[in-house]
């Protein structure tokens, strides 16, 4: 989440919220506009953007945005999700225990009254009930996943969904980072592109180089390393049935990252190749679940 190469995201170009008169069989009005803002990475941010609001519009057609609650479960900063759901119009609260994360969160919201970012344990959260709970990117960072989404669960309505996205735990981008890792290339990659910058400084226009993250405590590596037939026994535990799945990137670890990453061809090609490979071999997937039937 931290290599180089993650275009500006959309949060920090000035966008006021949209009407949120319009319904939900109205999505595209304002929400093209922040997939617009919001380029495509290797880590597929936008799709999996579009994937979610996709997901929303099916599922509530008809409703304005705003009545429809969207808790964030591990928000980090807000910046590729939380807050572009909410400039959709979406009612959002985000929650995560990382005090500088939801301290930058609620300076990228400050205009937003749709949008709302607490720290704390999802224990100990007192927001009540919403429609949609969503864990993206967090299931592999905590020790006892299935505690989280238990926690999680009971915020969630009886007719809500839930969606989720998670690293496939032995694809591309685990094997990329284990190998970045232990030949301990960060430094010298580091040094390398400083040379070239001085030696050609007209290198860095044009191509993906600045550096986002979606949220700032970046110490938090992952510590779960998902298969789906894991993932999907945790589910089952859960008393969760999965609805949807899908793939999000092919591509996308540091070593890949620093490479092709300011190409816009590899980017969105990267994004598109992962829908016609077998989820097996893609570095990411995203999740509907729905509670089972009593």
């Amino acid at each position: 989440m931290t290599s180089t190469g993650v275009p500006r995201h959309a949060t920090e170009r000035g966008l006021q919220p949209p009407d949120s008169s319009f319904t939900l069989k109205d999505h595209s009005l304002g929400s093209n506009l922040v997939e617009f803002l919001m380029e495509e990475n290797p880590w597929a941010y936008a799709k999996r953007l579009r994937f979610m609001k996709e997901v929303l519009a099916s599922e509530f057609a008809g409703k304005p945005p705003g009545s429809v609650r969207v808790l964030d479960v591990g928000c980090g900063n807000g910046s590729f999700l939380a807050i572009p759901l909410a400039r959709c119009g979406f009612n959002v609260v985000g929650v995560d225990p990382h005090q500088p994360s939801i301290d930058r969160a609620q300076r990228l919201a400050e205009a937003m009254p749709n949008a709302r970012f607490l720290a704390s344990e999802i224990t100990k959260l007192e927001a009540g009930v919403f429609d949609v709970v969503i864990l993206s990117e967090v299931l592999e960072h905590v020790y006892h996943p299935k505690e989280l989404l238990q926690a999680s669960l009971r915020h969630l309505k009886r007719e809500g969904i839930v969606l989720v996205t998670v690293p496939n735990g032995y694809g591309e981008f685990e094997i990329d980072s284990w190998i970045y890792r232990t030949l301990r290339l960060k430094s010298g990659i580091g040094l390398l592109k400083r040379i070239l910058q001085k030696a050609h400084p007209s290198w860095t226009r044009g191509g993906q180089t600045e550096t986002a993250s979606a949220t700032d405590n970046l110490e938090c590596g992952h510590v779960q390393f998902f298969r789906r037939r894991s993932l999907k026994q945790l589910f089952a535990d859960c008393s969760l049935v999965v609805a949807r799945e899908s793939a999000g990137s092919f591509l996308c670890g540091p070593l890949v990252c620093h490479g092709l990453a300011r190409s816009r061809r590899f980017v969105e090609w990267n994004s598109r190749i992962a829908d016609k490979l077998p989820l097996s071999l893609v570095s990411s997937w995203y999740f509907v679940l729905r509670p089972m039937a009593i």
